[in-house]
């Protein structure tokens, strides 16, 4: 019996592999970006009337909507390999 899925089928695994390597810096600075605007937002509550944090809290937002344009997977609920290289259901 055939299996119904094979994961060392060479084709793939390089398009994952090519995939990831390209995901990797974006979801470095994704993250990068989501942690800074986190801390910005937590000095931004102790300082209210800062307008450098407020400043910089727009920046951030604004670089953060700029890598959801270039990558709208980075934030999707559902992983992008699960959706391309995932086991097919059913």
């Amino acid at each position: 019996m055939d299996p119904m899925w094979f994961y060392d089928e060479l084709g793939e695994l390089d398009e994952w592999q090519t995939f990831r390597e390209a995901a990797l810096p974006l979801e470095k600075e994704h993250l990068e970006t989501r942690v800074a605007l986190r801390d910005a937002e937590a000095a931004l509550r102790a300082d209210p009337g800062n307008e450098d944090l407020k400043s910089r809290l727009e920046e951030l937002k604004k670089r953060l909507e700029e890598l959801d344009r270039r990558a709208p997977w980075i934030s999707s609920d559902v992983a992008m390999e699960i959706a391309l290289w995932g086991v097919p259901h059913g």
